[in-house]
């Protein structure tokens, strides 16, 4: 098993690789989200300001 992890010796930079593969990915979609809601915000703030009272 420990071979199978080291990977003939470059099994840091293939390990490290996927891990800034996973952030990258858990980052973009936390900033995803957060677009999605301040649209939504936008939108709704937006239908408000429009309609007649």
């Amino acid at each position: 098993m420990i071979e199978w992890l080291k990977m003939g010796g470059h099994g840091y930079y293939i390990w490290a690789s996927y891990g800034m593969l996973a952030l990258a990915i858990a980052i973009e979609l936390i900033t995803l989200r957060q677009r999605r809601r301040n649209a939504h915000a936008m939108i709704d703030a937006a239908t408000e300001e429009s309609t007649w009272r």
